[in-house]
C-alpha cells in the first residue's frame, strides 16, 4: 500500500495564499462589482503582494472566474444530484437544507451572486457557469414534469429565476432580516428550518396541480403514447 504523504509546508503555505486570494476577491467583487476593484486592492486585503496574486492568477479576469466557480460548484454539485432524482417535498427540503448551509457559511458567495446579476451587461462569466449547468437542466426538468402533469402549468423560467434570487436574497439581507423579526438571528439553525419550510410550502402550492387538470393531463399522456 502506498502511503499518501501530507502536504509539505511551502505547498500547504502556497494553497492556503491561494485560497486567501480567491476568498478577498469575492469579498471585494460581491461588494464593488469586477469593474470596481484593483488587483492591488486585492493583495492588500490579502495580505500579500500584486506579484503573488498575479502568480497564481495570471489575469483579474482569471482570478474573477476562480472566485465563481468557486462560489458556484457546490450549488451546481447538489442542483445536478437534485435534479436526478424524484420530485418530493422530502427531497426539495433536503435541497433547500444544503444551499442554506452553504450560503449561511458562505454569505459573501450570495452577495457576489447577486451583485452579478446586476452589473451593466450582466457578467459573460457568470452567464457561463449558472446557465448551462444549472438553469438550462432545471429548465428542461421542470417542462419534462409538465408535460407529465406532474406539475402545474407554469413559466418555467420566471419560477427558476424567481426561486434563485429569492435563495440569495435572503442571505443578502440579514440587517432587513433582523429588523423585521427583532432578536431573531436569520442564520441560525431554527431560523433555517422554519425558512426552508416556508419555501416548500410555496414552492408545493405554486407547482402542483389541482386534481381535475392534473388527471387530464395523465390521460392525455396516455393518449399520445398509446398511438
Amino acid at each position: 500500500m502506498v502511503a499518501i504523504s501530507p502536504l509539505g509546508g511551502q505547498v500547504r503555505k502556497r494553497v492556503d495564499r491561494r485560497q486567501a486570494i480567491v476568498d478577498a476577491a469575492t469579498q471585494l467583487f460581491a461588494r464593488r462589482g469586477f469593474s470596481g476593484v484593483s488587483v492591488q486592492e486585492i493583495a492588500d486585503a490579502a495580505g500579500t503582494h500584486k506579484t503573488t496574486v498575479l502568480y497564481h492568477f495570471a489575469t483579474k479576469d482569471a482570478l474573477h472566474e476562480a472566485a465563481l466557480d468557486e462560489a458556484l460548484d457546490r450549488v451546481v454539485e447538489v442542483t445536478r444530484e437534485f435534479l436526478a432524482g424524484e420530485f418530493k417535498r422530502a427531497r426539495v427540503a433536503f435541497l433547500l437544507d444544503q444551499m442554506h448551509a452553504f450560503y449561511a457559511e458562505h454569505p459573501a458567495v450570495a452577495w457576489l451572486l447577486q451583485r452579478e446579476l446586476i452589473e451593466p451587461g450582466g457578467s459573460e462569466a457568470y452567464f457561463a457557469r449558472f446557465v448551462e449547468p444549472i438553469y438550462k437542466p432545471a429548465l428542461a426538468s421542470l417542462e419534462a414534469a409538465k408535460r407529465a402533469g406532474l406539475i402545474r402549468d407554469i413559466d418555467a423560467a420566471f419560477f427558476i429565476h424567481d426561486t434563485h434570487i429569492t435563495l440569495i436574497g435572503y442571505f443578502c439581507n440579514k440587517e432587513l432580516l433582523e429588523r423585521l423579526r427583532p432578536g431573531v438571528d436569520p442564520y441560525s439553525v431554527e431560523s433555517l428550518i422554519a425558512r426552508r419550510e416556508f419555501l416548500v410550502d410555496r414552492i408545493f402550492r405554486q407547482l402542483t396541480p389541482d386534481k381535475p387538470a392534473r388527471q387530464r393531463q395523465q390521460a392525455n399522456a396516455k393518449k399520445g403514447a398509446s398511438k
